[in-house]
This record gives C-alpha cells, sequence and structure tokens, in this order.
C-alpha cells in the first residue's frame, strides 16, 4: 500500500535525508544558520538536543509515516555499504537548493543519522513498538550510544 503525505494525494516517500530538513537553512543563513552555527554537531548531546527542537518538537507526522521513515532509516544503517554522503549538501553543484550551517562538517557522513536513529527511538519507539515496528538496539546497527 502506498503512502501519501498527508493531506495530499503526493506520494510520501520518506529517504534517511528528510532527518536533515529542518537543519536546512537555505534563503535562512542570517537567521537559522547563525543559531545552529553556536552548536557542535559532532557533539551527541548537541546533536540530540537539536534533534529534539527542530524535528521531533513539531514533526507533525502520523504514526504510518514515522514509522516509514524510521525503517527507511533502520534500512540505510543496516546496510554497510550505504552512501549516506549523498543526503549531505553538494556544494559544487549549481542546482543545489539545501545547505547545512557554515560550520557543519562530517568526515563521517553516517554519523548524523545514526544521532537521528537514536533520537527517533527516543521520541517514537513505544510508538512504532505498538505497530509491530522492530527497532533494533543501536548496537546491531553499529551504533554507539551518545552519553
Amino acid at each position: 500500500m502506498k503512502l501519501n503525505h498527508p493531506k495530499s494525494k503526493m506520494a510520501f516517500e520518506p529517504s534517511p535525508g528528510w532527518f536533515l530538513g529542518p537543519f536546512d537553512i537555505y534563503d535562512r543563513e542570517e537567521s537559522l544558520g547563525e543559531k545552529l552555527n553556536e552548536y557542535d554537531p559532532l557533539e551527541s548531546d548537541q546533536l540530540q538536543n537539536l534533534f529534539d527542537e527542530y524535528f521531533f518538537k513539531e514533526s507533525g507526522c502520523a504514526t504510518k509515516h514515522k514509522a516509514a521513515m524510521v525503517k527507511c532509516l533502520v534500512e540505510a544503517l543496516s546496510e554497510d555499504a550505504y552512501d549516506f554522503s549523498i543526503h549531505l549538501p553538494n556544494y559544487e553543484d549549481e542546482e543545489n537548493y539545501f545547505f547545512l550551517p557554515s560550520s557543519w562538517e562530517f568526515s563521517r557522513p553516517r554519523y548524523i543519522f545514526e544521532q537521528a536513529y537514536i533520537a527517533s527511538v527516543r521520541h517514537w519507539g513505544n510508538e512504532l513498538k505498538e505497530t509491530g515496528l522492530e527497532l533494533p538496539d543501536a548496537n546491531q546497527l553499529g551504533i554507539e550510544k551518545c552519553s
């Protein structure tokens, strides 16, 4: 069964990149960009707080959309060869309209998605388990839990 965006007939096709959406500063460099540059995304506690504030606080997602997003993320994290860098901005592409804060660099692109999974389980874990979705423990996905 195909899933549509809420209140739309457009197909809902989640990807791990959806978890980065709230951090897109395109046309907001002087407001959101400056605010997000105050944080170190490589510090797991700080990134978890940013996910709390910018992604989960007002996600407005229905349970079936949450499940689709997390299932997609689990599949990517389970695949050893998955290229997470495809979801990060390509600043050399002139058609690119997705930007992360200027100070945010990820030498290991998988890291931000690991943190997204940890935050997803914290926020949606019980709700998703009630639907029957299996949520692997972080270590099963090769994720070191944040402190």
